[in-house]
């Protein structure tokens, strides 16, 4: 998420309208996730018209059973009662029609011992296709996955400029370069930036936005029904559905290198609200290992410009903050200091993350992760200077950066507005 980088002059689409908010709320368990309400593309405000589509008229509890096979892939018939809490007649009456729609799909087994025939059910993962754009303030990154997102295809187009028309050229040219010969069934776009709605972007400060309505400017150019987000927020999502979330219901996620951002997942759902895509995390101070310690915003000594800074306090000649990692790898004993101290106050913050949130999970994400995983020892270092020892051990999980990824969670922004039946 690049979140604290300097404002440039705004862009300002017209005014803001009110959207209708629909009265039905999706029935769901917790470890699903939150579907708040959102509004349907219609005609009248100029969206592209969603086309018949097998989620909208499904009932809360099938949305449950495929959410359940979505997350956790093949499950007995017996598992999924358990999950969703239903009974063996009703498996059978809510999953055949979604199996006669080509959404899941059933086969034959006999279990080992028993010679019994079981029927587990899974999610036909090719039943749709979903396009996923990451919108950075160098290029769009596209990918084509399928209902698990996994994916399928993958593009990177450079941007020309960061005017609306000419974001929106590069994300109708590297979409096409992934869906030729597909047609997605929705899209998800993420980008550093604010929405309340998943349709207008409120403030986008490295593209100097302003209340610019990119979801139907994009369906505009792409001809399917879009919706936006915060990509530190679909990064989240990713992880909650995909990643972390696949074994703990409760971590967070950390990303540095341009900005700070931070998510949060507990009992499965992304805790998320408007101030979650703010950044607000950049402003926590955060010590360093001197005694006394001195103590500076996180966006001030845990990005890639706070490393590139403590490089050339070394004496040394610019260079990127990748390059400085490239010479701790090979070796150089001034990058292996600088790296070190600022892989040290990375393991503060995660600890004091851990320690608010009382979470056992941390993943660290972003393009600084590369730091992470070269000095991992002095990760943990840091994790230690503010975790008692009595307490359970905290995993730290690092994520290879990598910029299809954050395209992986603008497709899991579309995906959840999909199966919601609302996109």
């Amino acid at each position: 998420a690049v979140m604290g980088t300097p404002v440039r002059p705004c862009v300002r689409w017209g005014g803001r309208s009110g959207w209708a908010r629909p009265a039905y709320i999706l029935r769901r368990k917790k470890r699903f996730g939150n579907f708040p309400p959102r509004r349907r593309a219609t005609v009248h405000d100029g969206a592209v018209p969603t086309p018949a589509s097998p989620w909208t008229d499904l009932t809360g509890t099938q949305r449950e059973i495929v959410l359940a096979l979505l997350r956790s892939g093949r499950l007995p018939r017996t598992r999924l009662m358990e999950i969703v809490g239903i009974s063996p007649g009703s498996v059978t009456r809510l999953t055949t029609p979604l199996i006669e729609a080509g959404l899941l799909t059933t086969s034959t087994e006999r279990v080992a011992g028993t010679g019994r025939p079981q029927s587990p059910l899974e999610l036909r993962a090719e039943a749709e296709h979903v396009l996923g754009l990451a919108l950075s303030n160098r290029a769009v990154t596209a990918v084509l996955t399928d209902l698990r997102a996994d994916v399928v295809a993958s593009s990177r187009v450079e941007l020309p400029g960061h005017s609306p028309d000419a974001v929106l050229d590069a994300v109708a040219e590297a979409a096409a370069a992934v869906s030729d010969d597909v047609r997605p069934a929705c899209a998800g776009l993420a980008l550093g930036g604010s929405t309340a709605d998943g349709r207008v972007v409120e403030d986008a400060g490295f593209y100097g936005w302003h209340d610019v309505p990119l979801a139907r400017l994009a369906e505009e150019r792409l001809g399917v029904p879009a919706t936006i987000g915060n990509d530190l927020v679909a990064l989240t999502g990713l992880e909650a559905w995909f990643g972390a979330g696949a074994a703990a219901d409760r971590f967070a996620l950390l990303t540095t290198g341009a900005g700070i951002g931070y998510g949060l997942v507990i009992g499965g759902e992304v805790v998320t609200s408007a101030d979650a895509q703010l950044g607000l995390i950049s402003n926590v101070p955060v010590p360093d290992g001197d005694r006394p310690p001195h103590a500076a915003p996180a966006m001030e000594c845990l990005t890639s410009a706070a490393l590139e800074r403590a490089w050339e306090a070394e004496g040394r000649e610019r260079a990127t903050a990748h390059r400085v990692v490239e010479l701790a790898r090979e070796g150089d004993a001034a990058a292996v200091t600088v790296c070190a101290s600022f892989a040290r106050r990375l393991g503060r913050l995660i600890g004091m993350v851990a320690a608010l949130t009382l979470t056992e999970q941390v993943v660290v994400a972003g393009e600084r992760a590369d730091l992470a995983a070269l000095l991992e020892d002095q990760v943990m270092v840091g994790v230690s200077a503010v975790r008692r020892a009595s307490a359970r051990p905290l995993r730290v999980t690092v994520r290879e950066h990598d910029r299809v990824e954050w395209a992986r969670g603008a497709a899991v922004l579309a995906l959840r507005e999909r199966v919601a039946g609302r996109l």
